[in-house]
């Protein structure tokens, strides 16, 4: 690209077309009938469930050209996501911890005991004291409000 030019580098045009049609794609899906959208999901997905109806079938199209796009979930994410459904639907008063699932004694980092923060049973331990989270021992330290898992790393920043 020559200096001074206001052009996108070629790359980041092809994305940007890449992602204006599939958002046209997934914009068209809203423009199909039931029987339409039931022959589209027979093609991209196989055999279409009977109690699906038009907006679910809508969504779930909208998500496979996506992933067919961009990639799907890593596994990781749709192993959770499975777990997740099967505790929903065996106890739908379920509520999974908003924690970064650390278990008693876990140690997520060489130094997180060595700063004074080991899991235990009911929470952490911080100099003898035991607190119900990480955000509680940051407080403590510092004198001001903290997320746990960022202030003892467990937690990035996004850039």
């Amino acid at each position: 690209m020559a200096a001074g030019s206001t052009a996108s580098p070629p790359d980041l045009q092809v994305r940007a077309d890449h992602n204006e049609k599939l958002e046209a794609e997934i914009a068209r899906l809203d423009d199909l009938g039931l029987d339409e959208l039931r022959a589209l999901w027979s093609r991209f997905l196989g055999k279409v469930p009977a109690h699906y109806g038009a907006s679910l079938l809508r969504r779930r199209l909208g998500y496979e050209l996506q992933a067919r796009a961009h990639g799907d979930l890593p596994a990781e994410t749709r192993r959770r996501l499975k777990r997740l459904h099967h505790a929903f639907k065996a106890d739908a008063a379920y509520a999974p911890s908003p924690s970064p699932g650390l278990k008693p004694g876990t140690n997520t980092d060489p130094d997180l005991a060595q700063r004074g923060a080991p899991r235990v049973e009911a929470g952490f331990e911080y100099r003898g004291e035991r607190f119900r989270s990480l955000s509680e021992i940051a407080r403590r330290i510092t004198g001001t409000r903290w997320s746990g898992p960022l202030f003892f790393a467990l937690k990035h920043v996004a850039p």
